[in-house]
């Protein structure tokens, strides 16, 4: 007969097993943020929109993620965005710590630019957009150009940044896609150095920049009318624009396929958030949820008033759904899109003035041979 011990070993051995082949309680999204620190990486240049709008998004939406973590705004312009998005897709934790804040186009370059870039826009989690805005284009008052017709018979020199920032794809598709007559010196250091660069009298003006940027940072341009607006560009035109004669650039699109080309350009997220691909869902969906809660919040919304900004959020599943629709297009829009955004004839700019003014590409440290 058996011993009493030995009979008792046999559930306890049992009760072990179990225990080792149970998986483990996953984290709640509360817990597993409770005393983290989320970064946010900014894809635009300091002092620029970009900034301003993540800065004042990260010191409130920490309060509305589950665990309440400490969210640190990080700066990391470079290539139009494409530093950011390459360092969060391919070198960032997938646990949910870490999300960026990039320029649009840089969204579209796997679609729509060059080859080799290391993303899938559709395996990233989108988290929301802050606002979706037309953007404008304007002449310095010192420029011959009044108005944009003008673009037709008049050379207009205009700063711009990276290849994906918008004051270089907006330039670039007016250019090639409407015959304006634009001279585009690409690689400032994003839009502050280019307004400054029109300030000094280097560029005529500028297209692209975001309205919202343009009526925050520069009002005295339009009160004491040193610009002239030529043309905004939206899907959704702004009223005071409007009610100051400013045209909407359809109206200078004759042809139906160049104005879906432009469409698919013009049209993706502003201000989109988002999150690399292998995040666990759960926190995702706990980011989503604390970003629409965020833009709901009196505190965010005193503050991004006070500061001159509009707030127009999407939730997450909508910039996600916009995404797949663009993504979706036809071969013959995007070839049209893809020449739109020929870089040929862009200057750079330290061919045309002072390198200090412009980016420059860090030299790769050479390994030392043992």
């Amino acid at each position: 007969m058996p011993s009493r011990s030995r009979f008792l070993s046999i559930p306890a051995a049992l009760l072990c097993a179990a225990a080792i082949a149970a998986p483990a309680v996953a984290e709640s999204p509360a817990e597993f943020y409770k005393g983290k620190r989320v970064t946010l990486l900014v894809g635009g240049s300091p002092g620029g929109g970009y900034a301003t709008y993540a800065g004042i998004l990260a010191r409130h939406m920490g309060r509305h993620i589950p665990g309440q973590p400490r969210i640190i705004a990080k700066s990391m312009p470079g290539a139009g965005s494409l530093k950011a998005l390459k360092v969060l897709y391919k070198r960032s934790k997938k646990d949910g710590t870490v999300f960026a804040a990039v320029f649009q186009g840089a969204l579209m370059e796997p679609l729509l630019g060059r080859r080799g870039v290391e993303f899938d826009a559709l395996k990233l989690n989108y988290i929301g957009e802050l606002n979706s805005e037309p953007k404008i284009c304007f002449a310095w008052h010192t420029s011959k150009v009044k108005r944009f017709e003008d673009l037709q018979t008049i050379e207009m020199i205009v700063g711009a940044s990276g290849s994906t920032s918008g004051l270089f794809q907006y330039a670039t598709v007016l250019k090639n896609l409407l015959g304006a007559k634009l001279k585009v010196i690409a690689g400032y250091k994003g839009s502050a150095a280019a307004s400054l660069a029109m300030e000094r009298g280097e560029t005529h003006g500028m297209c692209g920049f975001s309205w919202s940027s343009f009526y925050t940072q520069h009002p005295d341009w339009i009160t004491e009318k040193k610009v002239s607006i030529l043309t905004q560009i939206g899907q959704v035109p702004v009223p005071m624009l409007t009610k100051m004669g400013v045209p909407e650039v359809w109206k200078f699109v004759k042809d139906a396929d160049e104005r879906k080309a432009m469409e698919l350009i013009f049209s993706p997220p502003g201000r989109p958030y988002i999150m690399p691909p292998g995040v666990p869902a759960d926190r995702v969906q706990a980011m989503r949820a604390a970003f629409m809660a965020t833009v709901k919040d009196a505190k965010f919304l005193f503050e991004a008033k006070r500061a001159r900004i509009s707030i127009k959020p999407s939730s997450g599943a909508k910039v996600e759904a916009l995404m797949r629709k663009l993504y979706s297009a036809s071969p013959k829009v995007v070839g049209i899109a893809k020449a739109a955004l020929s870089r040929a004839g862009t200057i750079k700019c330290k061919d045309f003035t002072d390198a200090k003014y412009c980016r420059s590409k860090k030299k790769k440290k050479k390994k030392k041979s043992s």
